[in-house]
């Protein structure tokens, strides 16, 4: 009568086991896909940067800013 039980809290064990593995798993594989975005965000981040004009404080954004004020003077 004992065996009944047993067996089944053993067999209700291992699903249990097989059903956290699974979750590591997605886990797993839902963490590389954050952090695949996170790279992607990051360079994307490094291109827009990259594309700007010219950023403040940069010489050639001074040199562009001497510029109107020059040409400002002469109007």
């Amino acid at each position: 009568m004992l065996s009944i039980p047993l067996i089944a809290f053993a067999q209700d064990r291992e699903e249990k086991k097989k059903e956290a593995e699974e979750k590591r798993e997605e886990n797993k594989e839902e963490n590389k896909e954050k952090k695949e975005e996170a790279k992607d965000k990051a360079e994307d981040a490094v291109e827009d940067r990259d594309k700007v004009v010219d950023g403040p404080g940069t010489d050639h954004s001074q040199d562009r800013r001497q510029d109107r004020r020059r040409d400002a003077v002469k109007k």
